[in-house]
């Protein structure tokens, strides 16, 4: 008999319920929550996490969360920590997609070194980790599956956390979000204080990364971005940080796509993934985030490619209950038109952008014939309406949007209901 997996606090109904509830807009405009790290970007991005490291004790612990992938650029940031007296040791553990029991692994290093810093080198799934094994070293007796997001969860008792990203597009250097992986289903969770005390953004860290994983790294940039404007969650705050990254994505992907080693275009793609990352996670990610957190698992499509693919179909969805796609398209400079004909122009100018830095815009042109794709539909539809981010639609979803939505994203078509 297979053993059931546990619940995480988001899965049970009435924790869904009240997640629903709290993005009304009677109850958003009671507060306005908005957290961010200290960020230190450039290329004096370390000499600068030194500094800040030295702010925390004259002789820190620093634990550096990694993988071997990434190894040597984390000993480069051990190299500049050690000579101002910082001792350092890297854990090199971190598997892509975050396994719950790599987490336990991490903080069992994490309470024998005893860290005053946990700093975090890597993409996602590095500072996912990080973000999880700190919340193991703080709170010891803690399921992080139940991390309660109306409820604080007393951390940095014990030590700081910082994070280098190596790609650009997750944002996770600014979120408190953290994606991991439990019985080959990805599960997320946020809270508030797992928002980073640092983000060191040096662009050399990015540098030489291949075209498509540029790519599609940025396109998840663009999506983050996207969705946190158009999100009812949005305010004041993250409007201006969604637009910017918006236009930096648009200006210098196709730049850092061509060429890897163009340092600003590195630079600007940094800035625009750490700012989608504060807007999104003070307001939230769209729809396409369910949809493609559902299809990358089922077709093993990158995140990036996935959710990137999905952000056009959501305008229409969207469109039915908000007008703010009038207000992107102003930024974005498409001329006057009426709400249908600039709603397609809008679907078609994300689609033309995907296609010119080389990320797929149908379901059909990644291979997936539509027996198989019908055959998996359901299961796609399952996965995205359990998918926590669906709590945070602007417009509710159903189970029958969901399915629709599939269909119209394998054919190219422009969302029309």
């Amino acid at each position: 008999m297979t053993k059931e997996r546990p619940l995480w606090w988001a899965e049970e109904p009435f924790n869904r319920t009240l997640a629903l509830a709290a993005g009304a807009s009677s109850v958003r405009g009671l507060q306005t929550a908005f957290f961010v790290p200290r960020i230190l970007a450039g290329a004096q991005a370390l000499n600068m996490l030194q500094s800040a490291v030295a702010g925390i004790a004259a002789a820190a612990r620093v634990l550096i969360i990694t993988d071997q992938v990434v190894r040597p650029l984390a000993e480069r940031v051990a190299a500049a920590l050690r000579p101002a007296g910082h001792t350092v040791e890297i854990w090199d553990g971190v598997l892509p997609e975050v396994p719950v029991e790599l987490v336990e692994e991490g903080a069992k290093v994490a309470q024998e070194f005893a860290p005053r810093l946990i700093l975090a080198v890597g993409g996602g799934s590095a500072i996912d980790a990080a973000k999880m094994i700190w919340v193991r070293y703080e709170k010891p007796d803690f399921d992080f599956r139940q991390i309660n997001i109306l409820e604080p969860l007393g951390l940095r008792q014990k030590a700081l956390l910082a994070a280098a990203p190596t790609t650009a597009g997750t944002g996770s250097e600014a979120t408190g979000a953290a994606v991991l992986t439990e019985d080959g289903q990805k599960m997320s969770t946020t809270h508030y204080e797992l928002v980073p005390d640092f983000a060191v953004l040096d662009p050399a860290f990015t540098a030489g990364l291949p075209p498509q994983l540029t790519a599609y790294t940025g396109l998840d940039a663009l999506s983050h971005a996207t969705g946190a404007f158009l999100s009812h969650w949005a305010n004041e705050f993250t409007d201006p940080l969604a637009l910017q990254a918006i236009r930096l994505v648009f200006q210098y992907l196709p730049r850092a796509v061509a060429d890897g080693g163009d340092l600003e275009a590195r630079a600007k793609m940094q800035l625009a993934a750490c700012l989608a990352g504060a807007a999104f996670g003070n307001a939230a990610c769209g729809p396409d985030h369910a949809l493609g957190h559902a299809f990358g698992k089922l077709f093993g499509v990158h995140h990036g490619a996935a959710v990137g693919l999905f952000t056009p179909y959501t305008f229409g969805f969207l469109a039915r209950v908000s007008d703010r796609y009038q207000q992107l398209a102003d930024f974005l400079g498409l001329p006057p038109a009426p709400a249908r004909e600039r709603l397609t122009a809008l679907f078609r100018h994300y689609v033309d952008f995907t296609r010119t830095v080389g990320g797929p815009v149908t379901i059909s042109e990644l291979g997936i014939t539509r027996p198989d794709f019908a055959a998996r539909l359901p299961e796609l539809v399952e996965l995205a309406l359990a998918d926590g981010v669906s709590l945070l639609s602007r417009r509710p979803v159903t189970a029958e949007n969901y399915r629709r939505l599939f269909q119209y994203a394998y054919d190219g078509l422009p969302v029309d209901f």
